[in-house]
């Protein structure tokens, strides 16, 4: 990365740096995945749907711990359950979402969606068709951002402790502006699951 180049204190946010030369402060985005795909199985969810933009490593980590946690909990995890959208817009995520269900069919009883963003999209586009949240299709975002209460229905998701990470970064700055002589340092923040009304029982 062009980063490990510069000639002044560097951290990455929402990031790392896989040869551990810079360090960075992160969500715990593999655990906080694995956390979201727990809830969701233990309201009876086996068919969880993983919406996300491929790209960006911390995205990969959620994938992965929405992976571990299928795997584990006995769940069939076909290849086509992880659907990928060309941008973070909830307009793609809504036409990916009815275009899918359009083609295939309602398979799968929730929907884990990487961003809120997305999420969004996905409850907008499950609108449009005219099925039921949470009562037919459970909807979960990982962000955790304020205006998920005023979704429709009201977001469930796992939230970043934003103002953490950027305390934690601007620590991680200062010592190193002071020239503290440390090993590079990956430093990586629990999530919390928010309940709303986007997620509920598996219908019966």
């Amino acid at each position: 990365t062009p980063a490990r180049a510069l000639r002044k204190p560097v951290v990455l946010v929402n990031g790392d740096d896989p040869l551990m030369q810079l360090s960075s402060v992160a969500p715990s985005n593999r655990a906080a995945a694995a956390m979201a795909t727990d809830y969701l199985m233990r309201l009876g969810h086996r068919r969880i749907l993983f919406l996300s933009r491929r790209g960006r490593r911390t995205i990969e980590r959620r994938a992965e711990g929405w992976r571990d946690r299928m795997t584990a909990g006995g769940a069939t995890l076909d290849a086509d359950l992880q659907m990928d959208v060309a941008d973070w817009l909830p307009d793609c995520a809504a036409t990916a979402l009815r275009d899918r269900v359009r083609t295939r069919g309602v398979d799968f009883t929730a929907v884990l969606c990487a961003s809120d963003s997305l999420a969004l999209g996905a409850l907008q586009g499950l609108a449009a068709l005219g099925i039921a949240v949470p009562d037919r299709v459970s909807v979960l975002g990982m962000d955790g951002l304020a205006q998920g209460a005023f979704f429709s229905p009201a977001l469930t998701a796992l939230e970043i402790p934003m103002r953490h990470i950027g305390a934690a970064a601007v620590d991680l700055v200062r010592d190193l502006s002071l020239g503290a002589h440390l090993p590079a340092r990956r430093i990586e923040f629990a999530c919390r699951l928010v309940e709303r009304r986007s997620c509920g029982p598996v219908a019966a």
